[in-house]
């Protein structure tokens, strides 16, 4: 999966065929004459990110890309609109187009500022791909997530811009290509769900194949088969197949993610192997700032019921003053932090003794505090006094030496005060 050089981008980079040079190492390149797959995810990340739509063109071009290229990654190429996509209008042999602008196992969110590709210009090409459904061998895009975002957002408000009705209109066109291929069970398809069960970040993704090996899956197939394990990827937003990814559902909100790449923080419990996905790593201790998976958490953390504040049983034990404590009287069933019982019991709305207890050691510590304060501020008037008194000591001086006397300085500030 090689590129050759194109000159308006020899500049850039060197897209070279391999040279018979043991000696000399050659830059990391995209060369050769395999064109079934183009990945610009195989040149360096920075490079990839210079490229212009002009780049982009020049290449297509010198490959013959719309009659040769079957599998298109557009890895990193952030700086493009699309338009230098155009030598691939009409292709009959492409297969998939990646527009994520992402490399593998990489989530789409963390792309800022937001890449300048259109939808207004790269939709009339894939339109010229499909318009043809006999000959059309297209099975697979995957978008980038402004356009899917945006699309999801209109839909679910059911206000639409002009620009977002051409993308929602050609994602139900391209849908219902893919549904004429063949029976329900063996086709793919957009999620274009909008209801409580629909997540947003799967919106305008295709669902049914595998991103990696873009293999169709069959609802038909029994648990266990090949055919029926695939998994979408929250982190990544693509879906695979169980040959492809080892994919894993978070503790928390159990949602899929692919293993060791887009899930990495694990369960604090020592014997627990339950990952955390980085979404829901957020939900910690406050104070030592370990995640629990949704089990483990239930018996090592306590969430005070009238703020966000969240301590797990250690930590609450070593700093009772702001850990989370719950009441373990018969009639009462508060949880909450000293700062949250303190501020009832001001407002009247305690009325459990051994709760009362418990925010008794804050008050004492409010009244140390605030002595402190004070001490601190009667110092700092103190130390503002001697400073006052300082300066003018030295301003005598000054003027001792310069032979003026109190008296004169007096006069002069009545004949300043004086009107002309």
């Amino acid at each position: 999966m090689m590129m050759l050089p194109s000159p308006s981008i020899s500049s850039r980079a060197r897209y070279s065929r391999s040279r018979s040079n043991k000696n000399q190492k050659s830059p990391p390149s995209i060369a050769g004459t395999d064109w079934a797959t183009l990945d610009f995810g195989l040149i360096e990340k920075d490079l990839a990110a210079k490229l212009s739509d002009n780049d982009i063109r020049d290449v297509l071009l010198h490959i013959n890309a719309a009659n040769k290229v079957k599998r298109l990654w557009l890895t990193n190429c952030t700086n493009i609109r699309g338009i230098g996509l155009r030598p691939l209008s009409g292709s009959t042999l492409i297969e998939k187009i990646d527009l994520s602008l992402v490399g593998k196992h990489c989530n789409p969110s963390n792309i800022m500022p937001e890449p300048p590709i259109s939808c207004d210009i790269v939709l009339p090409i894939l339109d010229s791909i499909i318009s043809n459904e006999t000959l059309c061998r297209l099975k697979y895009l995957n978008f980038p997530k402004g356009w899917r975002m945006r699309a999801y957002n209109t839909a679910k408000s059911g206000s639409s811009t002009e620009t977002q009705s051409i993308f929602q209109a050609f994602l139900a066109r391209y849908d219902q290509m893919l549904q004429n291929r063949g029976p329900p069970k063996n086709h793919s398809g957009i999620d274009l769900e909008i209801g409580i069960f629909g997540r947003h970040n799967s919106y305008g993704t295709q669902y049914n194949i595998c991103h990696q090996c873009t293999k169709l899956f069959r609802h038909d197939c029994s648990v266990g088969d090949d055919n029926a394990e695939h998994y979408f990827c929250s982190a990544c937003e693509r879906e695979y197949c169980g040959n492809c990814v080892t994919t894993t559902g978070c503790g928390i909100c159990s949602y899929g993610f692919c293993v060791g790449t887009c899930i990495t923080h694990s369960c604090a419990s020592p014997n627990c192997d339950e990952k955390v996905c980085d979404e829901c790593k957020q939900y910690w201790c406050d104070k030592c700032y370990r995640t629990w998976c949704d089990e483990c958490c239930s018996r090592n953390c306590l969430d005070c019921e009238w703020c966000t504040k969240r301590y797990c049983h250690e930590c609450s034990e070593n700093d009772e003053m702001n850990g989370v404590l719950r009441c373990d009287e018969y009639d009462c069933v508060n949880i909450a932090c000293s700062s949250c019982l303190l501020k009832r019991l001001q407002e009247g709305e305690l009325d459990c003794m051994k709760c009362i207890r418990k925010a008794t050691p804050l008050i004492k510590q409010l009244k140390d505090e605030n002595k402190e304060l004070k001490d601190e501020n009667e110092a700092l008037c103190q130390r503002n006094q001697n400073l006052e008194e300082s300066k003018q000591s030295l301003e005598m001086l000054m003027y001792n030496r310069m032979g003026i006397t109190s008296r004169d300085i007096g006069c002069r500030y009545r004949t300043l005060q004086e009107p002309n």
